[in-house]
């Protein structure tokens, strides 16, 4: 996906998530609603990005 932010383009990864529908969590408005749960547990990928805060440079 390209994104555009504060004049900087940039590329996000797109992740699809893979859900399974549950049961009715409750009603709103008088409509049932169900309960959407991930099929698996997933975890991004953790790359340590270095940032800048007022001058001061860090890693998430």
């Amino acid at each position: 996906m390209k994104l555009h932010f504060h004049g900087q383009d940039y590329q996000d990864p797109y992740v699809e998530w893979q859900v399974v529908e549950g049961e009715v969590g409750g009603k709103y408005r008088g409509v049932p609603w169900k309960i959407h749960r991930m099929r698996e547990q997933h975890r991004l990928p953790s790359h340590h990005t270095e940032l800048v805060y007022r001058g001061i440079h860090y890693t998430k």
